[in-house]
């Protein structure tokens, strides 16, 4: 798993005491990373919006993107301590959830229906991973290799489940987006949502937690919105 280490983000973090229950500890930490996300969509909306429906890594976000890493957001979130770093894709899973909570709070009729399929992240295929470790004496290298393939895929599939989640019922997902992170009342819009789970996510496939399951579906929900809706048949004629 790479790590997304915000430089600006050096004194914002969690001075949570040895003792501290775990879950506290990261609904704390989930809570100053996504008020730190709202603070910067409000600041520079546009810039992130770009970033999202671009499908921007957290790489990317830092290479292409440097203001979206705002100073003047460390001060309005809670918990200043040490440091703070986002595991894969956390980031812009906050990015997205803060532009959707900013653009699509009050009643949005949605219908996803006329939308064409997403672009997502795709890992090599046999013979592209063949030709990258052609000549690679090293193991390690390797290892390195198959490793980031393996990875990239995974990142593919969650996104595609993500965009599944959305596309089967768009309603529920954004109830679920619109709940604060770790509260009773999403807890009950992810039971309302497991049927729709279950129909993209076959059992035994991958398991992962609500932090990736959220950030996937926000993701897409807002590539969705907007994307462009292409005419029906009918209406062509």
């Amino acid at each position: 798993m790479k790590f997304f280490f915000l430089p600006v983000l050096a004194t914002l973090g969690m001075a949570v005491p040895a003792y501290a229950d775990k879950a506290r500890e990261d609904a704390r930490a989930r809570k100053i990373m996504y008020d730190y996300a709202r603070c910067v969509v409000k600041i520079r909306h546009d810039r992130a919006a770009e970033a999202i429906i671009a499908n921007a890594d957290n790489s990317t976000i830092l290479k292409e993107y440097p203001d979206l890493i705002n100073g003047a957001c460390l001060g309005k979130t809670g918990g200043m301590g040490t440091q703070m770093t986002f595991g894969g894709d956390l980031y812009r899973y906050a990015l997205a959830d803060a532009l959707v909570n900013a653009d699509y709070s009050k009643k949005h009729e949605i219908d996803f229906s006329n939308r064409l399929p997403l672009a997502h992240i795709r890992s090599d295929t046999p013979a592209e991973l063949d030709a990258k470790l052609a000549g690679v004496k090293s193991k390690r290298k390797r290892a390195e290799i198959l490793e980031e393939n393996k990875e990239t895929a995974a990142i593919g599939w969650v996104s595609r489940y993500g965009e599944c989640v959305v596309r089967e019922d768009p309603i529920r997902a954004r109830f679920w987006l619109l709940t604060p992170p770790d509260s009773p009342e999403e807890t009950s819009r992810i039971d309302d949502l497991r049927p729709i789970f279950a129909h993209c996510l076959p059992e035994g496939t991958m398991n992962f937690n609500r932090v990736t399951m959220r950030g996937t579906v926000a993701i897409n929900y807002f590539r969705l919105a907007n994307a462009t809706p292409q005419q029906t048949a009918e209406k062509a004629q």
